[in-house]
């Protein structure tokens, strides 16, 4: 089976506009704070409680990989997550899930992968915010076709929420593995938007289109530039990627997020290629008994 990047290089070679390619990041820069971001994410994910996910609820999204001189993907994983389980411990709430996901890799069909994974979520406690109810995972910062594994909407928005903080384990990253004197991050360019948006075609076919009235519902986006400035000696290497993120509260927390989307150049040999990627949500079902 051919690796991805394979497959990438293939959709190189066919393309005659390559050097067209242009950096991600616009060439104005408005700074954005750690809080800033975060502020703009939580306005934009609004109030979800974790443990309004039930037995039986579904969702269905895909990610495609693509370049920016070619719109048809490279990559493709689709993903699908049934909560299989809700089981009520001492001070936490155990979730059950089976996660299928199957990828497909140029004209290459990978094999359909299911197995089972779990989350926590503690009982109620008035002194805590959702967001810290949920068992904490920081996603690290790769592209999506080398990360195959279950991750829930809210841990991505989990991992944006911190992007811009420049943390001592970050630190010690940056000098035992990027081998650098030491990486500085910064955002900018945050922006907030809200509008509706019609439900995912497979929402919409569904009886009275999911129960969302008028087959739309509200949407907020949020984006930013993330840039790491990487320092070896006098020389300074930087690495920039454009973030956004749609999140919809008229969804429930199991589906809340929308779109989680990533563009940054890539290295492939002696060049480097501009490559999104964007996680969708296709589908949503809620449980039942």
């Amino acid at each position: 089976m051919i690796s991805w990047k394979n497959a990438l290089l293939t959709l190189l070679l066919l393309s005659s506009v390559v050097s067209c390619i242009k950096e991600p990041i616009e060439e104005t820069e408005a700074p954005a704070s750690l809080a800033e971001v975060q502020d703009s994410l939580a306005t934009a994910w609004g109030q979800a409680d974790p443990l309004t996910m039930e037995k039986n609820d579904f969702l269905f999204q895909e990610t495609e990989q693509t370049l920016e001189t070619n719109p048809q993907p490279f990559y493709v994983l689709q993903e699908a997550i049934t909560i299989t389980n809700k089981e009520e411990k001492a001070d936490e709430w155990l979730y059950t899930y089976a996660y299928q996901s199957k990828a497909y890799k140029g004209d290459q069909e990978g094999a359909e992968s299911t197995r089972e994974d779990h989350r926590s979520v503690a009982k109620s406690d008035a002194s805590l915010a959702n967001a810290q109810r949920v068992m904490s995972y920081q996603p690290s910062l790769k592209t999506m076709a080398d990360d195959n594994q279950m991750v829930l909407g809210f841990e991505r928005l989990y991992g944006l929420a911190y992007a811009c903080e420049k943390s001592a384990a970050l630190d010690k990253y940056c000098k035992e593995e990027l081998k650098v004197d030491s990486c500085e991050i910064t955002c900018s360019n945050l922006k907030l938007e809200e509008e509706m948006r019609p439900v995912p075609d497979l929402i919409k076919a569904q009886p009275n289109c999911g129960g969302f009235a008028n087959c739309a519902i509200k949407s907020k986006k949020v984006s930013f530039n993330w840039t790491i400035a990487l320092k070896r000696g006098e020389s300074v290497e930087k690495q920039k990627v454009n973030y956004w993120v749609t999140l919809s509260p008229d969804m429930p927390f199991f589906s809340r997020m929308q779109e989680y989307c990533y563009r940054q150049l890539f290295p492939l040999q002696s060049q480097k290629v501009l490559v999104t990627t964007c996680t969708k949500l296709k589908n949503f079902k809620r449980g039942t008994p």
